[in-house]
């Protein structure tokens, strides 16, 4: 009897470890995360081209030149965005040339299991300030998990409704504690970006984030 219940012992435990894995392997894998994601993009594309199609009725109406009208209102001032709303298309050719994200408003756990999130507090892509951009190294379609490997001089490229905004890497990724939101702190009137992830790769809560910091080179009218 003793062995018996050794024996079963020793099956659940291997059942549950097998368990674990096979849990942890769905969470990374996040088969709906690919969906989430397309659909993002693919709302935020045709809000995009409604909107551009009625700025040019519109343009056409009053006689006005609707590329001077783009060029006017290359930088993004909408702060009326709602939480979880996609917004922009991330682009870090650095991580080949497939790979793109939606930005959605927001980090919380939700809004990031869509894709990057937009840090709530610091300015829009375009704007003088700095622009946080947080999303999971793993899950979500792991946007991030190579965010450590970025080099000086790589670019991040962002487009909104109005602009191209395209960012270049100014300092080696590096680590700072999960409390330390100097980071995100603006440098003047500078036009920066700081992409941030958390380290260790992990499923569970990490106590420090993987920081990279870029600034603006480029802005043009779309």
């Amino acid at each position: 009897m003793p062995k018996l219940l050794l024996k079963l012992g020793a099956f659940f435990c291997i059942l549950a470890g097998v368990g674990l894995l096979a849990y942890s392997g769905y969470k990374i894998w996040d088969p709906f995360a690919g969906a989430r994601q397309h659909a993002a993009q693919e709302n935020l594309l045709h809000t995009w081209d409604v909107s551009n199609a009625k700025a040019v009725t519109s343009a056409a109406a009053s006689n006005a030149k609707p590329g001077n009208a783009a060029a006017a209102s290359c930088t993004e001032t909408n702060t009326s965005l709602q939480p979880s709303e996609a917004f922009a298309i991330i682009r870090i050719p650095a991580f080949g040339p497939s790979w793109k994200f939606a930005i959605v408003q927001g980090t919380t756990l939700t809004q990031l299991a869509t894709g990057p999130g937009h840090i709530i507090g610091t300015v829009l892509p375009g704007q003088a300030g700095n622009t946080g951009i947080a999303a999971h190294d793993i899950t979500a379609g792991n946007p991030f998990l190579h965010l450590g490997s970025l080099r000086v001089g790589d670019k991040v490229i962002i487009t909104t409704k109005h602009c191209v905004v395209t960012y270049q890497v100014t300092k080696a990724p590096y680590k700072v504690l999960y409390t330390d939101i100097g980071v995100l702190k603006p440098v003047g009137n500078e036009h920066t970006i700081t992409l941030v992830t958390c380290w260790p790769v992990s499923l569970n809560f990490v106590t420090h984030r993987i920081i990279v910091p870029g600034v603006e080179i480029s802005s043009i009218a779309r």
